[in-house]
């Protein structure tokens, strides 16, 4: 079919990306409007941001110095549209929330692809044609003894449970701008090791819904466990 053709082509067709923002911010009562001003001058006059967050803030953040994480624009709280659409890295923005008025900080900013989602059926195709498992990389996430007990072609194993020994050389072991194919028993385990894929700069990730129990009800000659 088509698909087949452009695979063969080389053609990518990574899936959509997101923007991810790293941010730190200073909440303050909302009764608190002054102090929240005088916050703004000093670090406009160069005070740091992090101390001033560890001393001012009523948010339990102030001990990382007011570090939210990385978040996708949509997990932040209404009120937050201004820093999202004005922020460029080092800026400050003002916020309102029912919890309080905030100053918040962009540390940085990416874009992160996001997880796409392969069925079994797809990945039954997949591997019913050798030419085109070549250039993907399938990685299975589950445990040695549930390798041992069912196991699929062309999968290497990286326990998830050891992904802090391969997590920091994972972009020297795999290359991140392949296709991915990430699978477990259900699906779960897999979807956060794609998310750590795609974290860590992997543009093509695929997570198998249903992992390999949904595999082996359209393959009987896969063990179910």
């Amino acid at each position: 079919g088509h698909t087949v053709a452009a695979a063969a082509a080389g053609q990518q067709q990574p899936g959509s990306f997101v923007r991810k923002l790293r941010l730190a911010h200073i909440q303050l009562p909302l009764d608190k409007q002054q102090q929240l001003d005088e916050l703004e001058q000093q670090i406009k006059g160069g005070a740091s941001f992090s101390e001033l967050a560890r001393q001012h803030s009523v948010c339990p953040s102030k001990r990382q110095g007011g570090e939210l994480g990385w978040v996708s624009p949509n997990q932040l709280p209404p009120g937050f549209e201004p820093v999202v659409a004005a922020a460029a890295a080092g800026q400050v923005s003002r916020a309102t929330t029912a919890r309080g008025h905030h100053l918040v900080m962009l540390l940085e900013e990416k874009q992160e692809a996001e997880v796409q989602h392969m069925s079994v059926n797809e990945l039954q195709e997949l591997l019913a044609n050798p030419l085109l498992c070549e250039e993907v990389q399938f990685v299975d996430v589950r445990e040695h003894h549930e390798f041992s007990t069912a196991r699929l072609p062309h999968f290497k194993l990286l326990p998830l449970s050891e992904s802090s020994e391969w997590g920091p050389t994972i972009q020297e072991q795999l290359d991140p701008a392949a296709e991915t194919v990430v699978l477990c028993h259900h699906g779960v385990h897999s979807m956060n090791a794609a998310m750590f894929l795609v974290s860590q700069g992997f543009t093509d990730v695929k997570n198998v819904t249903g992992g390999i129990a949904a595999y082996s009800k359209v393959d009987r000659s896969v063990p179910e466990y």
